[in-house]
């Protein structure tokens, strides 16, 4: 914004004040064809308490279920049940055919990000991705995903996707970054 005032669209047109368009507007409104009951309704409405105008938003936002919604909506939850009841789960570490790897500590720190990228490919040829938000060293992301993305229990099943992100498992480094952003 550069604090300038708007022009005006049409510059040769008069200016009005508001008490002005106040009376043009209440011409109009008595002129056209609106009964005063209108007007009543809507003075009425300015009325209305918080706690009124809330419950009409709720009910508003809830809409109009029918049964036929609701069993429909039940019958999808018990087929997603029954489908994800017979997968069998595995760790994620079995589920990409347990690739060798070293603790971190025992890792030469040259050989670190040739051995992310090893794991990152081997949970890519998977559809499994590794997220972060923020910025993180590579022994950072390799100790994530070797102590605690391995552990983590996924459907053992073909053509899924799955997403771990840093942030979900560590709050507090999201938490970090928006602090650092607002000073």
């Amino acid at each position: 914004m550069t604090g300038r005032k708007p022009k005006n669209k049409n510059p040769g047109a008069p200016k009005k004040t508001r008490k002005k368009a106040e009376e043009e507007i209440d011409d109009i409104s008595h002129d056209d064809d609106i009964s005063h009951d209108d007007d009543n309704e809507l003075m009425d409405s300015d009325m209305i308490s918080d706690r009124e105008i809330d419950s009409m938003l709720e009910n508003e936002s809830l809409g109009d279920l029918s049964a036929e919604d609701d069993e429909e909506f039940i019958q999808q939850v018990e087929e997603f049940k029954k489908e994800h009841s017979k997968s069998k789960m595995i760790k994620v570490y079995d589920y990409i055919g347990k690739p060798s790897f070293k603790e971190l500590k025992k890792l030469d720190p040259g050989d670190i990000k040739k051995e992310l990228k090893r794991l990152i490919v081997a949970l890519d040829k998977k559809n499994i991705i590794v997220h972060s938000h923020g910025d993180y060293d590579d022994s950072e992301k390799y100790r994530f995903i070797t102590e605690e993305v391995f552990k983590e229990v996924v459907e053992d099943k073909k053509s899924q996707h799955i997403t771990f992100v840093y942030e979900d498992y560590h709050p507090e480094a999201d938490d970090d970054e928006d602090d650092e952003d607002f000073y």
